[in-house]
């Protein structure tokens, strides 16, 4: 009568070790990750995809760890290596909102437009943040969809209103899809904010200059900006305004390099 008991007290004991042995491993991944996202946080990233990686080969085809890796990867500048990893997410979950917002931005970053664009098409309404937005209006001003891209711009400036880098986005789409007014208008207010830099007056030269007002941008102050470097932003900026192009136009800007 006590043989049934002698079987399975080993099986038992096999069966408590094994769930000890994978809560162990639970909580040393679970440290893992909180470091690794630490480390990330300060900018480390090429570190914080070392230990994300660390922590992937445990979890197999866990889809939170492959997103974490590519979001370091892509903001370490790996591009191939964060498509890599938005794929692995994207397999084990098709729908998976961060995994196809990254994969779009590292196709973007490694100017496969079309392929951005159809991607970030698709998840910038489900996100619906500002980055989301701006990426998809870089990957449209890129493809030569100067109205398309003007409309994103425009969500992600009602997203995030008082943000001089998304309102600069804004007016610089509109000088490309050749609404000159609007884009030097909101390039005037952008510039009366406490909050603009000497990028966004340089955004300001731009757009006067892509409007054909050259004069203008010649007698318009920068703060902190010598006349001779003013000048050289002009004759930049009219070499991008002879493109004629859009699309090209939206290239040399360096448009798909804005968030």
């Amino acid at each position: 009568m006590s043989m049934p008991y002698v079987i399975r007290l080993p099986i038992l004991m096999t069966c408590i070790l094994l769930t000890a042995c994978a809560s162990t491993r639970s909580a040393e991944q679970s440290r893992l990750l909180e470091l690794a996202d630490d480390i990330a946080a300060h900018g480390d990233y090429a570190t914080a995809a070392s230990m994300y990686e660390r922590a992937a080969e445990t979890s197999g085809s866990d889809v939170d760890i492959q997103v974490r890796l590519g979001d370091a990867r892509l903001a370490g500048g790996d591009f191939e290596g964060a498509l890599h990893s938005y794929r692995a997410a994207l397999a084990a979950d098709i729908n998976n909102e961060s995994a196809l917002l990254g994969m779009g931005t590292a196709q973007l970053r490694l100017g496969q437009v079309e392929s951005a664009e159809r991607n970030l098409r698709r998840v910038a309404p489900e996100i619906n943040t500002p980055a989301a937005w701006s990426r998809l209006g870089a990957s449209q001003a890129l493809m030569g969809k100067e109205t398309e891209a003007v409309a994103a711009f425009s969500h992600a400036a009602q997203l995030k209103p008082h943000d001089p880098d998304v309102q600069t986005n804004l007016a610089v789409a509109e000088a490309l899809a050749g609404q000159s007014g609007k884009a030097v208008a909101l390039m005037r207010e952008v510039t009366t904010s406490p909050l603009a830099e000497q990028r966004h007056f340089r955004g300001l030269l731009l757009v006067l200059v892509m409007a054909g007002e050259d004069p203008l941008a010649q007698s318009t102050e920068i703060p902190d900006m010598t006349s001779e470097q003013r000048q050289s932003l002009i004759e930049h900026a009219q070499q991008i305004r002879d493109i004629g192009i859009p699309s090209e136009q939206a290239r040399a800007i360096g448009l798909a390099m804005n968030r």
